[in-house]
């Protein structure tokens, strides 16, 4: 999971071991990762739960459309890899561009169900972010997966130093 989703392949990151360690100790159920469902009408047949993980970051939950109204407004940097396959406008981990590709039955088609352009929608969110008069920096880490601090440590970490520095 870790060399084929988080990491740009082939690259293996220094310490391999410590960070396989680290996913598997993981604690896995309805109270952690990935969290619960609750069964729905609407194609896939499931919905977003009341306790986990992945439930905390649910619409129903997390509400960063109303990003644009915090106060104070921090400047936000927001570094991403070029090659990320689970944030991106054609992920994989997307129900809907799965359903899209035909690789899940039942797809009611775009219009009821479309895929998530997650690069597009996060990009919408940090410009209204900026036009309520916040400011944000988008950096791509080229050569660079889900995990660019891993694929790319010294790039990362210098955009990240200089945003904390102020600059």
């Amino acid at each position: 999971m870790l060399l084929a989703h988080y990491v740009k392949p082939p690259h293996v990151p220094d310490h391999l071991d410590v960070f396989v360690e680290s996913m598997l100790s993981t604690r896995i159920g309805d109270d952690w990762y990935p969290g619960d469902s609750r069964p729905a009408e609407a194609w896939p047949g499931f919905a977003p739960g009341d306790r986990g993980v992945l439930n905390t970051m649910a619409p129903v939950n997390f509400r960063i459309a109303d990003l644009s109204g915090v106060e104070p407004k921090p400047p936000v940097l927001w570094i991403r890899g070029a090659d990320d396959v689970i944030v991106s406008d054609t992920s994989l981990y997307d129900l809907a561009y799965l359903g899209s590709l035909g690789a899940i039955p039942g797809w009611p088609g775009e219009q009821t169900w479309p895929p998530q352009p997650m690069l597009a929608q996060t990009r919408a969110v940090l410009n209204g972010y900026a036009v309520a008069g916040g400011q944000y920096r988008e950096v791509v880490i080229e050569d660079a997966g889900h995990g660019p601090h891993l694929d790319q440590p010294g790039p990362f970490l210098a955009e990240l130093k200089g945003h904390l520095a102020g600059g």
